[in-house]
């Protein structure tokens, strides 16, 4: 390890505690093992209450020690010890407090490895008092909430965290091209993260590979791991029970270490173990069966401790000439990066998913009209259709935008290929590095075919696809494209709540918070934002034990509320007794539960006269005095909170958000850019409720972020909420 780069970051830390974190063993047994694990612990103690004790002659010893976007204070801290907060000062006195760990059966190796992830944690948190809150490090609570879903359908079926480092750049492209075509989530430390940049993998927040530093920045691997428990499942900080059962289950991790292991690194496997990792090493260390595993061939490293901790991967793979895997869906291709783009306003551009009889259909067929990728010019813009057709006894019209939805996952998952919208508004770009790699239209076509019947192979059983480049050809098939369109939009128009008997649970996360479920309606979507009436009536047709169940709803006990007592039973059920009751369209009578998968929150106010929504996206502080992530963290985890809720951003737009409560003229204050994106949602529903100013009456960050400011506000603009009630 590099002492200069560990100087730059952490100060002249030069001195015996250096010396021996960073030393080693020729031969490790398990007294070796444990020895070390204990010298690395005290060392990397002693470091920590130095710098603290440095950082109190610089900041005091009431500076707070914070990492940027978590409600969750120091995570290993808050999730073990359940020490919400430290201040410098606090720091140095828990130091003091921790118990000096021995070395002679296992028990003391654990004692030492949650030494060390607990002091690693006050170190990175005190080179945060001064440094870059945007480096590469720690990884923000809105990413891993943003993640939430695809651990929950296992899309994401675990993660792999690097430690040590390999000096082989061409074996470390296979192995990130491996682990990221399984779909799993990566997290580099030690050399890893210079390594794998300088042999051209690219890492990041939008990439589902985390660089998370070297020295004690590992402890981010462990911060990733107790927080999904914090975040999704309802554990209560400090509860080692739960958290231990909870990390034998999820999330799955997987540590990869290659190199010599020095007494640091030592402390942090143990610390792994703990969290219930297994461990695959190419150091001759002793074996324990789904724990340590020894494996010199780096590339089978993956695979060795994907069947030690017993992950299964279901993402089918798919030969393309570039990645293909989640880790890819939130790669954006920029303009000087574009080879090739089609739609966006700019070019015409459609997509339509239609279905045909069993004779209009040829299985797998992929057909190019109009001119391939290679035959167009560096930042070209073109035409693009993308059509795919389909046949299956039991396909259905309703169906039909199920499946199109899900070209937006489906082609994002290629590295280097950049899709956004949908229908005729829909936007794509190809790289020029895909391009170069050999990425052709035509792919995107295979693509389509591929996912689909991945998906949806219990309903389809013949599936081709045309990619369109030609105008001539596209305007040609475009009005067909439209027709579906307009024909969905007019069945769309009639699924209300009143108009259907039939509503769904959603299952997905309980896997994740065990006393929480969505009911999902034509009115309500999943608090994920991503599952709505009829994709659960669609999931439910596919596999009719899957999370999607179906409830035949009755009489309603109060429609005002959104109260139906199959809707209570399935909840009392569901959330194993602890929740009684559930109010569809109400926010403070027996709201819906929250997981952490939610894209926003709503919050009632300090004047209890109106609500507020913060998305995840937003990290300033909120007029309820707490951030996204400090709200998250109260309601989450199956929790039903009164006057708080989580819910997808698209609910605002339905008529009956909170309609109980008076619906979107309750609401006084959202971030801008949430404030933005529903905008004509606001509109069109204000003027519904006889408000048509309303989005000018909400308050954003650029007019105050305090209670005081908020009430002051909607005061001076006259703010229909104010004419309400109070909520409580």
């Amino acid at each position: 390890m590099d002492i200069a780069k560990i100087i730059e970051r952490y100060g002249d830390i030069t001195g015996p505690e250096l010396d021996v974190l960073l030393s080693s063993e020729e031969t490790i047994d398990v007294p070796t093992l444990l020895s070390m694990a204990s010298e690395g612990s005290k060392a990397v103690v002693a470091l920590a209450r130095s710098m603290a004790y440095r950082a109190s002659a610089d900041v005091g010893n009431d500076h707070e020690l914070v990492y940027p976007e978590t409600g969750y204070g120091l995570p290993t801290i808050c999730a073990w010890k359940g020490i919400g907060s430290l201040t410098v000062g606090q720091a140095i006195e828990f130091l003091d407090s921790l118990p000096e760990a021995g070395a002679s059966e296992l028990g003391d190796g654990f004692v030492a490895g949650e030494n060390a992830m607990f002091a690693a944690d006050i170190i990175e948190a005190i080179t945060y008092i001064h440094g870059d809150q945007e480096r590469a490090g720690f990884i923000p609570d809105r990413t891993l909430r943003g993640l939430g879903l695809s651990f929950v359908d296992e899309t994401i079926p675990g993660a792999i965290a690097f430690l040590g480092g390999l000096d082989d750049p061409e074996t470390l492209k296979k192995m990130a091209r491996d682990f990221q075509g399984k779909g799993m989530v990566g997290l580099a430390s030690g050399d890893y993260p210079d390594q794998f940049a300088d042999a051209g993998v690219k890492m990041g927040l939008d990439r589902l590979f985390y660089p998370v530093g070297f020295f004690t920045g590992t402890v981010h691997a462990l911060s990733f791991a107790v927080r999904a428990a914090l975040t999704f499942g309802n554990i209560q900080p400090g509860d080692r029970e739960g958290l231990t059962e909870y990390l034998k289950k999820r999330p799955k991790v997987i540590v990869i270490q290659n190199g010599k292991l020095n007494r640091l690194d030592a402390a942090f496997a143990i610390a792994a173990l703990l969290h219930s990792a297994s461990i695959v090493t190419d150091q001759d260390l002793p074996e324990i069966p789904h724990c340590v595993k020894v494996c010199k061939a780096p590339l089978e490293m993956i695979q060795n401790g994907i069947e030690e901790r017993g992950i299964i991967v279901k993402l089918e793979p798919i030969e393309l000439p570039v990645g293909y895997a989640p880790s890819f869906e939130g790669e954006v291709v920029r303009k000087p990066d574009t080879y090739v783009e089609a739609g966006g306003t700019r070019s015409p551009a459609f997509e339509v998913l239609l279905s045909r009889k069993e004779t209009e259909v040829e299985d797998g067929k992929v057909t190019l009209v109009g001119k391939e990728i290679d035959e167009m010019e560096p930042g070209s813009l073109c035409s693009l259709a993308l059509i795919v057709e389909v046949y299956g006894q039991n396909m259905h019209d309703d169906l039909e935008p199920v499946m199109e939805r899900r070209f937006h996952a489906a082609i994002n998952f290629a590295e280097g290929v950049w899709h956004a919208g949908q229908r005729n508004s829909n936007w794509v770009r190809i790289s020029k590095a895909s391009k170069d790699a050999g990425f052709k239209f035509i792919d995107l076509g295979r693509i389509l075919v591929h996912k689909i019947k991945e998906e949806f192979g219990q309903v389809v059983t013949r599936v081709q696809a045309t990619v369109i480049t030609d105008p001539e050809e596209l305007e040609r098939r475009k009005p067909e494209a439209q027709a579906a369109y307009d024909a969905r939009d007019e069945r769309m128009r009639g699924l209300k709540d009143d108009k259907v008997n039939v509503f769904y649970t959603c299952e997905m996360c309980q896997s994740f918070a065990p006393t929480h479920v969505c009911i999902i309606t034509p009115e309500r979507l999943g608090l994920c934002g991503a599952i709505n009436w009829l994709d659960a009536k669609a999931s439910n047709e596919l596999d009719p034990k899957g999370p999607n169940k179906p409830l035949e709803i009755g009489t309603a006990i109060d429609a005002d509320s959104g109260e139906w007592e199959v809707v209570n039973d399935a909840v009392r059920a569901q959330s194993l007794g602890t929740i009684e009751r559930m109010c569809m369209y109400s926010i403070m009578d027996a709201p819906m539960t929250s997981c952490g998968c939610f894209e926003a929150i709503v919050a009632m106010t300090v004047d209890m006269q109106a609500v507020i929504i913060v998305d995840r996206d937003f990290s300033g502080m909120t007029p309820v005095g707490m951030k996204f992530s400090s709200l998250a963290g109260s309601i989450g985890g199956g929790r039903q909170t009164p006057g708080f809720m989580g819910i997808g951003r698209k609910y605002v737009a339905s008529e009956k958000f909170i309609s109980k409560e008076g619906g979107v003229l309750r609401i006084a204050w959202m971030p801008k850019h949430l404030k933005d994106y529903l905008s004509e949602d606001i509109k069109k529903r204000g003027e519904a409720l006889g408000c048509p100013d309303l989005l000018d009456k909400i308050a954003d960050e650029t007019v105050t972020d305090d209670a005081e400011g908020l009430m002051a506000w909607m005061a001076e603009v006259g703010h229909p909420a104010l004419m309400m009630d109070p909520l409580l």
